[in-house]
C-alpha cells in the first residue's frame, strides 16, 4: 500500500525555500509543495508562480490548509518561535531553519509545544544528513586519532557576502556571525563529543548595530579539559572557510566545506607523513535533500531525529553561553 503523500506549506517568501525545500520536493515521492503563506500575500503569489507552487496567501491560509501536512519555517530566528507555536498548535509538524529559534528559552517553547500536541518539530542543520557528515562523525568515533588534543573550526563568510541591508546584520532579527555559522560548529561538537562548556568569547561587533558580531572567537571545552577554538565571521578573506580541524595522538584531521559538503568537501586524516583517509563528498548527493528524505522518514515512522527539536534546544543554549560570555545578551 502506498503511503499517502505529505503535503508542505512555506511559511514566509525566503529566497532559501528553494534551494531547502521545493527543489528536494521534486526529486522525492510522496510528498509535494502545497502553498506559501506571506505577511505579504502578493510576494507569496510571486514567489509561489516562479516555483510552480499551487496556492498562495497569508501564513493563516498555511496554518488553516487541511491539506499541509508540514510547515516549513525560515522566518528570522526572533519569530521563528511565536509561528512554530501557532503551527504545532494547529496540528502541523514543523521543520525550523537552523539555528532553531532566537535563544534557549524560546527554542525549548517549541519543543514543548511540539509534545504537548502530540506533532514533531525539527530543526533544519541539514548538513548533518549528508553522507559525509555520517563519515566525518564515524571517523571522529572510530578511535583512528587517538586522545583527542586540540580542536578547531573557522567557519568563515567572505567578507564580500553579507552585505548591508542583509538581515543577519539585524539584532532585531537575531542577527549575528555565531547565530548564523557558529551555531553548525556548536550543532557539530554535541554531536561528536557531547557537551561543551563555554570558557571565553571575544566578538567584533557592527559599527551600526553593536547587538550584531561580525565575528565571534570563542574557547570551548570537552570532557576532559580538550579546548575546542570556533570562528565564526562575515568578515573573512576572499575564499572564506568551512573547516574543521582535530589534532589528535595518533593522527590528525582536516575537513573542508563541512557546512555544505556538496560544494567539495573533502575529508583528510595523516599520521606524520602518511595519509590514513583521504575522501570526497560524493558528486551530486544534495544535503537538502538527504534532510527532506530524512524528515518525511521520521514522520511516517515515528523514529527519533537527529533533527528533533528538544535536541536542538541544547545548541541554542550553547550559542547563548557564547554570547553571554563575549559580553553580549543572547537575542
Amino acid at each position: 500500500m502506498t503511503a499517502p503523500s505529505l503535503g508542505i506549506g512555506i511559511m514566509g517568501a525566503a529566497g532559501i525555500a528553494e534551494r531547502a525545500i521545493v527543489e528536494p520536493a521534486r526529486e522525492l515521492d510522496g510528498v509535494r509543495v502545497i502553498a506559501i503563506g506571506a505577511r505579504d500575500p502578493d510576494r507569496a503569489r510571486a514567489l509561489a508562480d516562479r516555483l510552480e507552487v499551487p496556492e498562495s496567501g497569508d501564513y493563516e491560509m498555511l496554518l488553516n490548509h487541511p491539506d499541509v501536512d508540514l510547515v516549513y519555517i525560515p522566518l528570522p530566528s526572533t519569530v521563528q518561535a511565536y509561528w512554530a507555536v501557532r503551527a504545532l498548535r494547529a496540528g502541523k509538524h514543523v521543520l525550523c531553519e537552523k539555528p532553531l529559534s532566537a535563544n534557549g528559552t524560546t527554542a525549548a517553547q517549541i519543543a514543548e509545544a511540539a509534545d504537548a500536541a502530540g506533532r514533531r518539530a525539527f530543526v533544519g542543520f541539514h548538513y548533518r544528513l549528508h553522507g559525509f557528515t555520517r563519515r566525518l562523525l564515524g571517523v571522529l568515533a572510530s578511535g583512528v586519532l587517538g586522545q583527542i588534543q586540540r580542536v578547531e573550526f573557522d567557519y568563515s563568510i567572505p567578507h564580500f557576502v553579507v552585505k548591508p541591508g542583509n538581515i543577519r546584520l539585524d539584532g532585531d532579527l537575531g542577527g549575528g556571525s555565531f547565530m548564523d555559522v557558529g551555531c553548525y560548529a556548536v550543532d557539530l561538537i554535541r554531536a561528536a563529543w557531547g557537551e561543551p562548556l563555554v570558557v571565553s568569547a571575544e566578538a567584533v561587533l557592527s559599527g551600526d548595530d553593536p547587538r550584531v558580531d561580525l565575528q565571534t572567537d570563542a574557547v570551548l571545552e570537552l570532557s576532559g579539559g580538550i579546548p575546542v577554538h570556533v570562528r565564526s565571521s562575515f568578515i573573512g578573506d576572499d575564499k572564506g572557510s568551512m573547516s574543521l580541524r582535530v589534532e589528535g595522538s595518533a593522527a590528525s584531521l582536516v575537513a573542508t566545506s563541512v557546512i555544505v559538503p556538496q560544494w567539495g568537501a573533502v575529508l583528510t586524516v595523516t599520521a606524520g607523513d602518511d595519509v590514513l583517509v583521504e575522501e570526497r563528498a560524493v558528486e551530486g548527493e544534495n544535503s537538502y535533500v538527504r534532510q527532506l528524505e530524512h524528515v518525511i522518514g521520521a514522520l511516517r515512522d515515528g523514529t527519533p531525529s537527529e533533527l528533533d527539536a528538544a535536541l536542538g534546544v541544547g545548541t541554542m543554549e550553547v550559542v547563548d553561553a557564547v554570547y553571554r560570555a563575549a559580553g553580549l545578551q543572547p537575542r
